[in-house]
């Protein structure tokens, strides 16, 4: 740090010190802090040096320090025309290489703002025969933008202007921000001693603007005819536009669809003039914005409605009611593309009071949005071309699509390509706050041809498209699973019809009766341990001797079971030594609800049974089963069979607890729906909260069931592919499928999947099974649903890389023929200019979508 800065010190002292430089004579007294390294010059040499550098800042050693001084006070001045030597007709002498007692007559002091900052030049002006004597445009031809076209005073550097351009698109700097930080690069200490230039700067920066915006559309060249609506403006390139990136016939009708979305914004405000004459439009409608007089005409053809939205409380619909007087405009509200959000040219409207609803007047009682009607118009009409079909997505259709037609019908200044067919949508994001009735009519998800548009709307997620077709096999398979008519999936053996499979081939199996009868009652013992410990933890810390004397006896009573069974262990197993034993362990994910009611911790069994007695309690001793050992050791010892039976019974265990949690599951999101959403009363809610509460208990009990038969499978020695596939892991956050019903209209749907247990059913026949039936089906739709929209994006998203490409090749072509047209040698090397840019773009695009898009002759 210490280094840097002496380092940096001594960049303050005078190193070219003695001699000029340049002449090699007179005495070094000027230094330029601009210039790349160090110099040092006598004054004529150093105004000789700068001749084609104005805007250097120059340094005057005064002995022991340097000090800021402006060319121009030191005799610069900036001929024009001649590359900065005087004018040959010029009465002046040439001051290079002497000094100057003053300045010739005809100079002209201006103030000229550079990116670096703002200068004082003394301006020469050329008088040669054929030069335009119209001093403004001598400054425009050097490089400057003069504030005025009469007499100017001031001057704009092409460069300055270009630096606030892009400053205010990528910065959002101010108009006033940016001139003050030019003030700090001329005189940091003393800001208030240089000229304020920020009015000039807020007009010329418009109408340069306005003139680049034309250079860049080529009506530099198109001379013959000024731009028209939109002219100025880009759309989207991706979009499918015919004659201009595709053929004006094609044959799949489906992808060349206008795709929109239509939004507001409410912060774009603007504030009432008090001269609003001196407001002059350069570009009126040729941008994003629509022609203001057209407008206002379509505005002053109706009047104001108070009524109000019939479906949820929307902002865009209600804010029609805000009075805001000092507001020349409450916000804007825009038509854009729904697919890759670029404006549509000609199509961005005004707020007067939100986006309003009014009447036609005389015409129409029709509940209509007059501003968004108006640029919705626009949109679909901008190179239309015989695309006939309109998706339009607004945050408010299920309103706004009501009496659409019949609006465009009774309104002169509202017009549509004929044959035109509009399919309104809601966005996934704000489809959630609508009521359940529009999730079905407006959701994109089940509108045919809409795409899968969740990819555009997850903002910060990347999808590679072709990973679509992995899917695609994946519900191809599921289909081949499910049975359309019953709407059933393939079903699983239950615990019972194994059992009685088992049961009737026991003797044959192993040679001995009983098997089936012994492993069921440790099964069975291992759900009662489950229970107990289920009622140990519900035991509050200060639990009564009531209250522990009916754990107790149910202590004994387990205990006599399990020691009966141990009995029956020896003979199934004809006295083999068996030492390893499972010891129950319960998930404490799953153990959370039955102490929650309560509001208390989860107590630790152990812990309980060591308060109530010191030998091992029934709740935990462990059973001894054929997967207590490994089944290399089971094999060994001949208890293979035993095993196999085992593996069958805890295969059925597997499925009647899936079977369990499901019904559970759906049970719950049920309870959610039906009672709390409309529950009257503070006794209905409890009810039906307490109802809930016991299902997640439940729900917690069928988990821990499954994980012990799972458990069990993995220690006799199931096959791995069946572990990973079909028995898999089940995590809590897998238990939440009550959104499924209780929020259908939610956002994010486009990629669900059901929970992997949801795919496996024992395809019971009982009354409880009747709503899963319409789960299924229901479910299954939407899975259909979803496939199709990504299936039409896969082949979307393979077309708009082609009609990329073909619009640009078409902007290359533009102005392929406009320097084929030009004359001038600017012109023509201005075209050249953007046709290789053009071309640039196209071959970028041509290798980024190599064999993957499809481009339609």
């Amino acid at each position: 740090q210490d280094l840097y800065l002496d380092i940096i010190l001594e960049s303050e002292q005078f190193v070219r010190a003695g001699v000029c430089e340049t002449c090699q004579s007179a005495e070094a007294i000027f230094s330029c802090s601009t210039c790349t390294g160090d110099h040092g010059w006598c004054r004529p040499c150093m105004i000789k040096s700068h001749r084609s550098l104005p805007f250097h800042k120059i340094q005057l050693w005064i002995g022991r320090c340097f000090k800021d001084v402006a060319l121009a006070d030191q005799g610069f001045i900036w001929y024009l025309g001649h590359s900065g030597e005087s004018c040959p007709r010029y009465a002046a002498s040439n001051i290079c290489g002497r000094e100057v007692e003053g300045l010739p007559c005809d100079t002209t002091p201006i103030t000229i703002v550079h990116s670096s900052g703002v200068f004082m030049h003394n301006i020469a002006w050329c008088h040669c025969q054929g030069s335009n004597p119209q001093q403004h445009l001598q400054l425009l031809r050097a490089g400057l933008f003069p504030a005025s076209s009469t007499r100017p005073k001031t001057a704009f550097t092409f460069e300055v202007l270009d630096h606030f351009l892009i400053d205010a698109l990528e910065c959002k700097t101010s108009a006033r921000s940016f001139f003050e930080k030019l003030t700090r690069l001329t005189n940091n200490a003393f800001p208030d001693t240089v000229p304020d230039r920020y009015r000039e700067l807020m007009r010329v920066s418009r109408l340069w603007r306005d003139l680049k915006n034309r250079k860049w559309f080529g009506f530099g060249h198109d001379v013959e005819s000024g731009p028209g609506p939109g002219d100025l403006a880009l759309f989207c390139p991706s979009c499918p536009q015919p004659g201009i990136n595709m053929s004006l016939l094609w044959e799949q009708k489906w992808l060349v669809m206008r795709r929109l979305v239509v939004d507001g914004n409410f912060t774009a405000q603007h504030m009432n003039m008090r001269e609003p004459e001196l407001d002059i439009c350069l570009s009126d409608g040729s941008g994003y914005m629509v022609t203001d007089a057209e407008y206002q005409a379509h505005l002053a053809s109706a009047m104001e409605s108070k009524e109000r939205s019939t479906c949820s409380n929307h902002r865009a619909v209600n804010t029609a009611n805000a009075n805001r007087s000092n507001l020349r405009a409450t916000g804007v509200g825009a038509t854009a593309c729904a697919r890759h959000g670029c404006f549509v040219p000609h199509s961005i409207v005004d707020f007067q009071k939100g986006e309003r609803q009014v009447f036609f007047n005389l015409l129409c009682d029709g509940l209509i949005h007059m501003n968004m009607d108006y640029s919705i118009c626009k949109a679909i009409k901008h190179a239309a071309n015989a695309i006939d079909t309109s998706l339009v997505i607004y945050d408010v259709g299920c309103q706004w699509n009501l009496h659409f037609t019949e609006r465009v019908d009774n309104c002169s200044g509202l017009t549509l390509p004929d044959n035109t067919e509009i399919v309104a949508a809601v966005g996934k994001f704000h489809l959630s706050a609508h009521k359940l009735a529009c999730f079905a009519r407006y959701s994109l998800n089940f509108i045919i041809r809409a795409g899968q548009k969740q990819a555009m709307e997850q903002r910060g997620e990347h999808l590679d498209i072709y990973l679509l077709k992995i899917d695609k096999g994946e519900f191809s398979r599921a289909s081949a699973r499910f049975d359309v008519h019953s709407d059933r999936f393939l079903e699983a053996p239950t615990m019972a019809e194994m059992r009685l499979k088992l049961t009737e081939t026991e003797y044959a199996n192993t040679g001995k009766l009983g098997s089936v009868s012994w492993l069921m009652d440790g099964i069975n013992l291992e759900d009662a341990q489950d229970g107990l410990r289920v009622d140990i933890r519900q035991l509050p810390r200060d639990a009564s001797a009531t209250q522990k004397a009916v754990v107790a006896e149910k202590r004994q009573k387990l205990a006599a079971r399990i020691s009966k069974y141990h009995e029956k262990t020896d003979a199934m197993t004809e006295g083999i030594e068996v030492n390893s034993v499972t010891v129950p362990m319960d998930d404490i994910r799953f153990c959370t609800a039955e102490t929650e009611e309560l509001g208390q911790e989860v107590v630790d069994v152990e812990f309980a049974s060591e308060e109530i007695a010191e030998e091992v309690p029934a709740e935990v001793m462990g059973i001894w089963m054929p997967s207590s050992m490994p089944h290399q050791d089971g094999l060994a010892l001949g208890l293979g069979a035993l095993q196999t039976q085992e593996l069958q019974l805890r295969q059925g265990q597997a499925n009647d607890c899936l079977e369990r949690l499901r019904q559970a599951l759906g049970h719950k999101a049920i309870i959610y729906r039906q009672h709390f959403r409309s529950a009257d009363s503070t006794w209905v809610g409890t009810r039906s909260k307490q109802e809930a509460f016991r299902c997640r208990i439940k729900i917690d009990k069928c988990v821990r069931s499954y994980q012990r038969a799972r458990n069990a499978m993995q220690r006799l020695g199931v096959d791995e592919e069946i572990l990973r596939n079909v028995y898999q892991e089940i995590l809590p956050s897998q238990l939440t499928v009550n959104q499924e019903v209780t929020e259908e209209n939610r956002y994010g749907q486009g990629s669900d999947r059901l929970a992997w247990f949801w795919r496996v059913n024992n395809g019971g026949d009982t009354h409880e099974d009747a709503w899963m039936d319409e789960f299924y089906r229901v479910n299954w739709l939407k899975a259909k649903a979803r496939w199709q929209r990504w299936e039409e994006e896969l082949s979307l998203v393979r077309h708009e890389m082609g009609w990329t490409v073909s619009w640009f090749g078409h902007k290359k072509d533009e102005w392929d023929r406009r320097y084929d047209q030009a004359t001038k040698l600017g012109h023509q090397a201005y075209a050249q200019c953007q046709v290789l840019l053009w071309e640039r773009f196209l071959l970028d695009a041509e290798n980024s979508f190599k064999d993957k898009m499809i481009v339609v002759t």
